[in-house]
């Protein structure tokens, strides 16, 4: 090589070290990236910022409950205006009743490849997200992607979804409550000369009734929905927060110290195993009620169980399309709390997350945003498809259409996590008592701050796969009053959670608790 030619070799050399030194040296002093700046495509372009949907994405969507008939139907033409709109399409998945606590956790342990999934405070959204579960939802995302979002949602929402300063969770922007209803036959009810229902008394008298004299039919068809009886007897005393996931270590919402209580080992839950297992004895469900899946409600539309329970959202669907399909039923709903301390859900009881491991995050935000915002996405979603599913009133209110046979009823395709106060309707059919339940319900709801607290799991993990195990074997023969001896049954349950470490995490617990309330107060 000619030693002309050399130096300019060694002279571009020189230029092309230098700039790559100046480049590196940008990027080691360079802030942080986001929490967006995760490797993922951004699908942002240079056009004032505007999202980039060019390129055509497929999204998989969780969610939590049973996957109604017609869900094709509805996702086809939620999928026509995606394409339209934002360039996607998505396909959602359900996890039943029957395994969601199971299959929940799963999502995230095995690396499964999916984009949005239901999240909420009784699905441990607090606990999920401290696991990295889910991606951080920084104000550049959602002013970017979800803009109608951040304009509709209540500022105390985004409050009560931090979870260690960060949001995890775009929650539902309505108030709902979570107590349990539980739903009789009236026909069944005035023939058997029982009187309306009040307490959980008066809901033994009828379910007696039917055991003794209405051989067709199961009285109770318990199974999955066993929380409801759990909560009409132990629920009414404490008003309960549960802390401690899979325990029944909780704190009374009308005691303001956030003194924990330990259900298990109070005078009150021994009595409700005592009266599970007389229940269960008597026939009040099938003695295979371990084994069964099928929603409370289902059993009872399909005309084999006498009673249900739930809470008073589905319960009032429920209802509903049980008198459409069944008039001569005259089903009805009472409330057994009957004046005792209630509380409103915080906004956390239903949501949408993304997952942390989402290729395309922020065409997952654009989706959440019209299935939030836009009502023709909002009333698809939540009630069908107009003149199959339902129609409007002149008033306009949601007509059910098809009864218990309707391939899509109301609120089947599980919307709950993108439910928005401005677009919900209000039903044509809903029973009188929804109203007058939802009104005592809120004269005695009582605030609490605790009802905005997230136990940081990060240093008990261990412990609560233990705990977990526990109730897992333990918990439900209890409840559904499978058990021998319940007195017997109940000791165990406690030796085995203090096996597992169960006191330890209260000591814990309460530690957070404490701290949590303190700076609440400053």
């Amino acid at each position: 090589m000619k030693p002309v030619k050399l130096l300019m070799v060694l002279s571009l050399a020189l230029v092309m070290f230098a700039a790559g030194c100046s480049n590196n040296a940008e990027k080691e002093n360079a802030p942080p990236a986001s929490s967006a700046d995760t490797g993922k495509s951004t699908n942002t372009s240079s056009e004032a910022g505007k999202p980039d949907i060019s390129e055509e994405v497929k999204l998989k969507m969780y969610l939590v409950g049973e996957q109604p008939k017609d869900i094709g139907l509805i996702y086809d033409e939620i999928n026509k205006m995606l394409k339209r709109d934002i360039n996607a399409t998505v396909e959602p998945i359900f996890l039943s009743w029957g395994d969601y606590l199971q299959k929940y956790p799963l999502l995230f342990a095995t690396g499964e490849e999916f984009d949005l999934v239901f999240s909420a405070n009784w699905v441990k959204y607090g606990e999920q997200a401290l696991k990295g579960a889910y991606l951080e939802l920084t104000p550049e995302l959602l002013n970017t992607y979800a803009p109608l979002t951040m304009k509709e949602m209540p500022p105390e929402a985004w409050e009560q979804a931090k979870v260690k300063g960060k949001i995890y969770m775009a929650p539902a922007s309505t108030k709902d409550f979570s107590m349990a209803v539980v739903g009789v036959r009236g026909d069944l009810r005035e023939k058997h000369n029982i009187p309306p229902l009040k307490t959980i008394d008066d809901f033994e008298k009828y379910l007696d009734a039917i055991a003794k004299n209405e051989p067709n039919l199961v009285p109770f068809d318990e199974g999955i929905g066993a929380y409801t009886l759990y909560d009409f007897i132990v629920g009414t005393e404490f008003t309960p927060k549960y802390v401690i996931g899979n325990s029944h270590v909780t704190v009374d919402l009308k005691d303001a110290s956030g003194k924990l209580v330990d259900i298990a080992q109070t005078p009150q839950y021994l009595e409700f195993a005592k009266k599970m297992a007389d229940w269960s004895k008597k026939g009040y469900w099938s003695q295979n009620a371990m084994l069964n899946k099928t929603p409370i409600p289902e059993s009872f539309l399909a005309g084999k169980s006498a009673s249900m329970a739930g809470n008073i959202q589905s319960m009032s669907l429920n209802v509903t399309a049980a008198n459409q399909q069944h008039p001569e039923w005259k089903v009805e709903l009472f409330d057994l709390y009957n004046g005792k301390a209630t509380y409103v859900n915080p906004y956390i009881g239903n949501g949408m997350s993304i997952n942390a491991n989402s290729k395309h995050p922020e065409r997952a935000l654009m989706l959440l945003d019209l299935l939030r915002n836009n009502e023709a996405y909002f009333n698809l979603t939540t009630y069908g498809i107009k003149g199959k599913h339902y129609e409007l009133t002149s008033d306009n209110k949601v007509k059910a259409l098809g009864g218990t046979d309707s391939g899509y009823r109301v609120d089947a395709g599980s919307p709950w996590g993108w439910r928005t106060q401005g677009l919900i309707k209000p039903l044509a059919d809903e029973p009188d008592e929804v109203a007058a339940i939802k009104e005592a319900w809120t004269k005695s709801a009582i605030t609490n701050p605790l009802l905005n607290f997230v136990l940081d799991t990060s240093n008990i993990k261990n412990e609560l796969a233990a705990i977990k195990n526990v109730k897992d074997q333990y918990m439900l023969p209890i409840t559904l009053g499978i058990v021998n001896d319940p007195v017997e049954a109940v000791n165990t349950l406690n030796a085995k959670f203090k096996e597992a470490g169960l006191d330890k995490l209260k000591v814990e617990a309460q530690r957070q608790i404490d701290e949590y309330l303190k700076n609440v107060k400053k």
